[in-house]
């Protein structure tokens, strides 16, 4: 039985003497699946299989096959238009960003050391985990990928986005600025650029299009002299002994309809505990009566002991902390110790607020 098949399992057990929220259990266990599959680097095949054997159409938006609008892209890889919101990560006020502190990129899960200019590409996610910070980015409807890190050989041992598409040519890709294709699927060409936007500082770039233009659009947008908070909305103010914040990813193309942002918390690489803030108007909450209190705040406790969720944080958002499998050597209060320090912005769908 796969991770993905216990989590559900488990969420209709936890249910069963209640209605069911088909369309929360479907988010979360496509979440959920969709972050395993990007930590265990599955291929583009494999992400197609999970729509498949969920027999639902959703965008696998996690493993960078959002797509496109046009006719670049086959229709099943293309991504919802329905966002109406753009969203940004928040400032991390006195921190440098990758051109002052090359080494810095990648090395701490909690920060992104990358921007945009004003008026550049729209994000649909951005995550930083195994010393990579990377984010996809929507590029007049179609989904680039841009990957940094702090050395060459990091970024060629992973890769995501479109650029997990094309294996050979992410190893084998040269930091001077050239660009590799593929033929892609459908005939429609998949293009990699590989370039040093500063010194110290190692970019890959990926989209599905017809031509390469995108990938130089948003290297003349990238600018590397701020920081930002990969949490987004969401902060951890503390931590159990020993650990930190080692990834973090957040979709936000879908705004205000719907965010996600999870962080990972452990000892080293080892798995850690899950932080999960989930945001879906049109989904209400379930669960209304909790069975623990953190710091005053009504908690529930999953059966299994592994797993813990704050209670009446709005109608349409959720916040929980799983502490349970993969994760080993953590306990119920280490995880009530991340849930009672975690820190949520009031208006999830106004990124200006984060």
């Amino acid at each position: 039985m796969t991770d993905l098949d216990e989590r559900i399992n488990r969420t209709l057990r936890e249910r069963a003497d209640g209605s069911v929220d088909t369309d929360r259990l479907l988010a979360a266990a496509v979440g959920r699946g969709r972050t395993r599959l990007r930590r265990r680097r599955t291929a583009a095949g494999t992400a197609l299989g999970l729509v498949a054997v969920l027999g639902v159409g959703v965008a696998i938006g996690p493993m960078g096959l959002h797509g496109s609008d046009s006719d670049d892209v086959p229709p099943g890889l293309r991504r919802p238009a329905d966002a109406v919101v753009a969203a940004m990560p928040p400032r991390a006020d006195g921190v440098a960003g990758a051109a002052d502190r090359p080494d810095l990129v990648g090395a701490d899960a909690g920060v992104l050391h990358f921007g945009f200019a004003p008026n550049g590409p729209r994000y649909l996610n951005w995550s930083v985990r195994d010393g990579v910070e990377s984010a996809e980015l929507d590029v007049g409807g179609r989904t680039v990928t841009l990957e940094l890190a702090a050395s060459a050989d990091v970024l060629r041992r992973g890769a995501q986005g479109v650029s997990a598409m094309v294996p050979e040519l992410s190893r084998n890709g040269v930091f001077d600025g050239s660009v590799s294709r593929d033929d892609g699927l459908n005939g429609v060409p998949i293009w990699l650029r590989h370039w040093q936007p500063a010194p110290g500082v190692y970019a890959r770039a990926g989209v599905v299009a017809k031509d390469q233009r995108d990938l130089f659009d948003v290297a003349a947008a990238l600018r590397l002299d701020q920081a930002y908070r990969c949490g987004g909305p969401l902060r951890l103010t503390a931590l159990p002994p020993g650990t930190q914040i080692t990834g973090c990813e957040a979709w936000v193309g879908e705004l205000p309809g719907r965010l996600a942002v999870m962080l990972m918390v452990a000892r080293a690489s080892a798995p850690g505990i899950r932080v999960d803030l989930g945001h879906t108007i049109g989904v209400a909450e379930t669960r209304n009566k909790g069975n623990r209190t953190i710091g005053g705040k009504p908690v529930y406790r999953s059966p299994q002991g592994d797993y813990l969720e704050l209670l009446g944080l709005s109608e349409a958002s959720h916040l929980s902390v799983d502490f349970g499998w993969p994760a080993q050597g953590y306990t119920e209060e280490d995880a009530a110790t991340v849930l009672d320090g975690a820190q949520v912005a009031e208006h999830l769908d106004q990124p200006e607020t984060w």
